[in-house]
Formats: structure tokens, C-alpha cells, sequence
């Protein structure tokens, strides 16, 4: 007889590639059903059930046509995206007859492309009014759980799961590596000029340029930076590789990387980076959900004012020092393996959820 597994219901936006493995996991724990208003993921790969939400906008706010509290009762507990703007999801703990257990995950403060990580805090008493009404509380860093306390929140209903990526194994990582590499969006909010620019003073510097720049992704500002790269004629040394998404790939291109460098943004790239024994570049007030945490300046990536020739200087003491490339790129593969692997943040996700469940059936006993 197999032993019953509770019904999950997770409330998020979309899935992402990235995130099948971490729910396939958790059903080795729940009967996992994931409602989401993205498209609907197809794999023969996906073990858990999915529900397609039809999303209506209203201003910054997300609403939806179904009804997510009648939903939610169906199922022994819910995680839900900690998102302000879904009123639906975030709202979810004010209901007092509910017959689930009630997560929320997310980042835990105010953060953006517009606003930086935890420098709006103008919504944070909202925040924790509304999340304070859930049965626990999962973030994707540490750096939360400090600020909860202080606001009242119980520590023990505090939990982390480390946002980040399923690699399963450790590679080689080459003695000699080929280049430098941006992975990501094209966003101008990502700063691609200033790594544009901080490039150009390396190639100044460079005199007999050895390690080119590849850029992977796609977006708004790929032909803009087409006609940057030929204005300059840097053809030779800038290439762009266009959106990668298949990690066999991009293993190929991460593991000839002296560096990773996105100036304006420090997300799950960092994680992508480690995995493959990158070192991982960003400013120090970079775009982040937390992932920034990760990088310990000099150790497994830098950490740099955001002053373009401080990258350039950065990029040629890298250019110049392959054994200490091989140190940061062995150090920052240990670091994921060690502190940010996608147990560890399944392990995060299911304890909290199994602390919720307990400490719901105890206030209904």
C-alpha cells in the first residue's frame, strides 16, 4: 500500500525551464500540482500536474478569472509566489475558514529592474502583515531572515531555499580558458554598454587581444549592440552567440570561460556559473533576488563599484593570470556543489512546507 503523499498546490507565474527538476523533486514528497498563467510545459520529463490560470491585469496588479481561494481548498497545502503585485496569492492567509496549510516563497523584500534589492521599503509593513498570516515562510537567500525576526516573525517558521539550477555533475575545468562571457537577456538594465565599454579599455590594454567576449542571449537591444559592435569593427573579438537554453550547450561555452560578467544583474546566471567553475563579475548595487549573496568578492567571482574602468582592470588581471583564474573557477564550482545545489533548495522548500502542514493541523485540532 503506498503511503499518502499531501496535495500540493504551487502558485507561481510560469514555469521555467529551470525550475521542472526542483517540482519533479518535490513529488517525491507531495502530490504536486503547479497552477501558473504561463504556457503549459509539455515533457514527457514533468512528473507533476499542472493547472493554467487565465490572468487578468489591472494596473500593476494581477488578478485572475478563477477563483484561487476555492481552488486552493482542494489541496492539503499551497505554496504561493510572494509577490505583492498578485493580489490573489499574497492574500490567500487573511482567509480564516481555510482548510490548508499556507507558504509563501519569495524573495522577501522589495526588488526589481526598476528598484534595487531591499531599497524600497515603503511596502515592507504590508509585506509582512499579509505574509505574517501564512504558516511559514521560504526565501531565496539569508538575507531576509534577520528583517523577519526583527518584525515579529517566528524564526522557526523561517526557512531558505537558495534559488538556483540542476547540474548534476562537477566538470573538468581547463587549466587554460578561451574567453570572457555574458549569458542573459539583452536588456539595457543589465548595463551590456558599460560591459561593452569596460571591454573596449581591455582591448586598449590588450595590445595583442588574446581572449575575445561572447555574448549569449537575445533581446531589445541585440541590434543596437549589432551596430555598436560593427561601428567599433570589433567583429573579431565581440561575438554574439544568440538565446542558448540548452544546458548541453551551454556546458560547452561556460567551461572555456575565464569569467561571467553581467554588470547590472546578479541572478540565477551566478548559479549557472558556479556549477561550471566560473567566476561570476557584477557590480556591488547590481539587480538581484538574492543571488548576489553567493559571490564572495575574490574568492569565486569580484565584486566591483560599478566604474567601467575598474571591470577593464579586473578582466586584464584575469587575462594575465590564468593559475588564478583556476583557483576563482575551482572555488566557485565547490560553492555550488557545496552551499547552493538543488537539494538544498528542495530540502528548503519541502521543510518548510512540512512545518507548515504540522503547525496548521495543530491550531485545527
Amino acid at each position: 500500500m503506498n503511503e499518502y503523499k499531501p496535495k500540493l498546490l504551487r502558485l507561481t507565474n510560469t514555469i521555467m525551464h529551470y525550475s521542472i527538476p526542483v517540482n519533479n523533486m518535490l513529488c517525491e514528497y507531495f502530490d504536486v500540482t503547479v497552477a501558473h498563467y504561463g504556457k503549459i510545459y509539455e515533457s514527457k520529463d514533468v512528473k507533476f500536474k499542472q493547472i493554467i490560470l487565465t490572468p487578468i491585469t489591472k494596473g500593476t496588479f494581477t488578478y485572475f478569472k478563477e477563483n484561487i481561494y476555492k481552488l486552493c481548498m482542494q489541496y492539503d497545502s499551497v505554496i504561493a509566489l510572494s509577490d505583492l503585485h498578485v493580489l490573489p496569492f499574497v492574500t490567500l492567509g487573511l482567509r480564516k475558514k481555510r482548510s490548508f496549510s499556507l507558504t509563501f516563497y519569495g524573495i522577501g523584500v522589495s526588488a526589481s529592474y526598476n528598484k534595487k534589492f531591499d531599497n524600497d521599503k515603503k511596502l515592507d509593513k504590508i509585506r509582512f502583515w499579509l505574509t505574517k498570516k501564512a504558516d511559514s515562510n521560504v526565501f531565496y537567500s539569508k538575507y531576509p531572515l534577520q528583517k523577519y525576526i526583527k518584525a515579529g516573525f517566528d524564526k522557526k517558521s523561517l526557512f531558505v531555499a537558495n534559488n538556483t539550477i540542476y547540474i548534476s555533475e562537477k566538470i573538468d575545468i581547463p587549466c587554460k580558458k578561451k574567453y570572457f562571457l555574458f549569458v542573459g537577456t539583452l536588456y539595457k538594465e543589465k548595463k551590456i554598454y558599460e560591459l561593452l565599454e569596460a571591454y573596449e579599455i581591455f582591448l586598449e590594454k590588450d595590445r595583442m587581444p588574446r581572449f575575445p567576449l561572447l555574448i549569449i542571449g537575445d533581446g531589445e537591444e541585440r541590434i543596437n549592440i549589432e551596430n555598436w559592435i560593427q561601428k567599433k569593427e570589433y567583429q573579431d573579438y565581440i561575438l554574439l552567440k544568440g538565446a542558448i537554453y540548452d544546458q548541453i550547450i551551454l556546458k560547452s561555452y561556460y567551461q572555456n570561460a575565464i569569467a561571467t560578467i553581467s554588470p547590472g544583474q546578479a541572478g540565477l546566471s551566478v548559479l549557472n556559473s558556479f556549477a561550471y567553475g566560473v567566476p561570476f563579475i557584477t557590480a556591488k548595487n547590481a539587480i538581484t533576488g538574492g543571488e548576489i549573496f553567493n559571490i564572495k568578492d575574490n574568492y569565486n567571482g569580484f565584486l566591483y563599484s560599478g566604474d567601467t574602468t575598474e571591470l577593464a582592470n579586473i578582466m586584464m588581471d584575469l587575462a594575465n593570470n590564468q593559475k588564478k583564474v583556476y583557483i576563482l573557477s575551482r572555488n566557485a564550482q565547490n560553492f555550488y556543489f557545496e552551499s547552493c545545489n538543488i537539494n538544498q533548495m528542495v530540502a528548503g522548500l519541502s521543510n518548510s512546507i512540512e512545518y507548515a502542514l504540522t503547525k496548521f493541523h495543530k491550531k485545527t485540532i
